[in-house]
């Protein structure tokens, strides 16, 4: 199953060289011109650049999905793993397509047959394609969803407090010049306060030291 796996993946991404040797494509997939009048065969996507982990999760994942769904008797996936084990003995895919439906069509399979089954375990992997989407989807939905909503959540706070900081500094900023100004105020009230102190302690100095005066006048004048 794995070179059947691999050379599937060959058409859609890039393997390393090493792989690339393992799962050689075709060359009538890429190479072959189209004949006047039949229709253009689809080309496939550009390729995906895919880990050799990211292969052996995979190859043991649709290993498993068909050896679970393996029709009765031999069908497509018979042939294609008969197709696997004689490569190295036949190594032109052709030649060993016929050899291989030649020896499976003795165990009861036709073309028609080898047909059918073909797009049933096409069927399954769409099926289970389909299930794999539902899953990420949800999975979207519960992990990245909630995590996009915390940042939100979290970005309008940050906004918040940023105004409510901005808020605070121009208080601050205001506090500041309205000490200064009172500052500024208590300053002046306190020239005000000494110099009215200093005028009416000299006019008082001034008021005892005349009566002082007319005192002493007082008792050496008058008898």
């Amino acid at each position: 199953m794995s070179t059947f796996f691999r050379k599937a993946l060959g058409l859609f991404v890039v393997l390393d060289e090493e792989q690339s040797k393992q799962a050689e494509v075709p060359q009538s997939t890429s190479t072959t011109a189209a004949t006047p009048g039949t229709p253009r065969q689809p080309q496939p996507p550009a390729p995906k650049q895919l880990s050799e982990a990211e292969l052996s999760k995979f190859e043991k994942h649709f290993d498993q999905l068909f050896d679970q769904a393996n029709l009765p008797g031999p069908d497509y996936f018979e042939f294609w793993k008969t197709m696997d084990t004689l490569e190295a003995h036949i190594p032109d895919e052709k030649a060993r397509m016929k050899a291989v439906f030649a020896s499976l069509k003795i165990q009861g399979l036709s073309k028609q047959i080898l047909l059918d089954t073909a797009g049933k375990y096409k069927d399954i992997i769409l099926k289970d394609k389909a299930s794999f989407e539902s899953a990420v989807q949800s999975k979207s939905e519960s992990e990245i969803a909630g995590r996009e909503a915390s940042i939100q959540k979290m970005e309008k706070e940050r906004e918040d407090k940023r105004q409510m900081i901005e808020k605070l500094q121009r208080e601050i900023e205001e506090s500041a010049a309205k000490i200064a100004s009172l500052q500024q105020e208590i300053a002046a009230e306190k020239q005000k306060i000494e110099n009215a102190q200093r005028g009416y302690l000299a006019a008082c100095n001034a008021m005892v030291a005349k009566i002082d005066n007319d005192i002493q006048q007082f008792q050496q004048i008058i008898e």
